[in-house]
């Protein structure tokens, strides 16, 4: 009866433990290049079913897959130099996938895509996605959101050219 009692009482009492979510304040940005090269092509041209092509881009120091193969659950780890960043496949296409930051305050998402915009033309669409509350003030946040957008664009056009490219 008492080991009763106690489980009656931890259960009752683990709506109280659990944490007090913080209001989100989320971000996106939206990076885009025309491709002279059907989606297919393209695709292939930027390593997109290469789990850890994303590194060439983003002049990272490293990238390492953790399980999978670049499919949905897949898990890589990005080392930036100063940290390593584990990212985990959340969603996946012919011509694009969904990442996600799970250990982060910021709970960072990133969808990398080719869409096709005729038979010989597509178009490369890099999204991010942030809830920036835990960045900081205003002036923070604006910095973050700007040394993305800039990091972010460089790899967009480093894509480009690849996908463009002879």
């Amino acid at each position: 009866m008492r080991a009763f009692l106690i489980a009656a009482a931890l259960l009752a009492a683990s709506p109280a433990l659990a944490q007090t979510p913080q209001p989100a304040d989320w971000t996106t940005i939206t990076l885009t290049a025309n491709l002279n090269r059907n989606a297919d092509a393209a695709w292939d041209r930027i390593g997109g079913n290469d789990w850890c092509a994303i590194a060439k881009y983003l002049d990272v120091k490293g990238c390492a897959i953790d399980s999978g193969k670049g499919e949905l659950g897949s898990v890589r780890t990005i080392d930036t130099g100063t940290a390593k960043v584990v990212e985990i496949a959340v969603a996946r296409t012919a011509h694009s996938y969904t990442y996600a930051q799970p250990f982060t305050p910021i709970f960072y998402h990133g969808t990398l895509a080719v869409e096709a915009v005729d038979r010989t033309h597509s178009k490369l669409v890099y999204t991010l996605i942030w809830n920036q509350t835990a960045v900081g003030d205003a002036a923070a946040q604006a910095a973050a959101r700007e040394g993305r957008t800039k990091r972010f664009q460089a790899a967009v056009d480093k894509m480009a050219t690849a996908a463009n490219g002879p």
